[in-house]
């Protein structure tokens, strides 16, 4: 152990531990970031979380269940979505178990080798070692600004869901007489609005002809995963 401190041993685990910490913590910034550029386009983006939220949320009100809490929707399927088989909580949580380890090595080294009596010099350079670490973890950190994006994504998910997609399957759904009347009177009539209004498909089984419904199996498991959570 004595050896080990003398050849600066300990300053080498301080500095594996912050380059480690900074790995973690940088992938995570960048996953954010992706998970961001998705949910800014969410209803025609291509990624998986975001296909996903946007066929749970679509088959609950197929099934005339609908979404009570939007907020507690999105929070569960963040909290669950993985990166290289782990969540996004645990990579942060090993990302501040590397920090603090090394703001341990680097004083328990400066501690160790003062108790040991050894070169005032080796000392010195263990306690720096540490503080400079811990030092450049925290720069980064302010740079990757996870906290602040874990925000954004929430709230972008959030607004997608809550203010464009719910009213959209709530009117589609429930209310869909109300939509063909609007239609009626703001589109067949009226060449004017039909350049400025998207127009919104009615969903009423009783006013339209059954098609033939055929899903894909993501479809399938997506549906019997909402029945099955809905029947507890």
């Amino acid at each position: 152990m004595v050896e080990f401190i003398k050849h600066y041993g300990t300053v080498y685990v301080t500095a594996f531990f912050c380059v480690m910490e900074i790995l973690a913590k940088g992938m995570l910034s960048h996953t954010y970031k992706r998970l961001i550029q998705a949910a800014s386009d969410m209803g025609r983006s291509d990624h998986r979380l975001m296909k996903m939220l946007r066929m749970k949320f679509d088959t609950c009100y197929q099934l005339k269940i609908g979404v009570t809490d939007v907020d507690v929707f999105v929070e569960k399927y963040l909290q669950h979505y993985r990166f290289l088989g782990l969540r996004l909580r645990t990579w942060e949580s090993f990302g501040n178990l590397c920090m603090l380890l090394s703001m341990i090595s680097g004083l328990g080294g400066a501690v160790s080798a003062m108790a040991l009596g050894l070169d005032r010099n080796l000392v010195f350079v263990s306690l720096f070692g540490g503080v400079f670490a811990n030092g450049l973890i925290l720069v980064f950190d302010c740079l990757f600004e996870i906290p602040n994006k874990r925000r954004i994504l929430r709230v972008d998910m959030l607004d997608f869901l809550e203010n464009v997609y719910k009213p959209r399957l709530e009117n589609e759904t429930f209310h869909a007489q109300m939509v063909e009347q609007y239609q009626r009177e703001y589109f067949e009539d009226s060449t004017e609005h039909t350049d400025k209004v998207v127009s919104l498909p009615a969903r009423d089984p009783l006013k339209q002809k059954e098609p033939t419904i055929e899903f894909t199996e993501e479809e399938e498991e997506v549906i019997l995963d909402v029945i099955r959570e809905y029947m507890g």
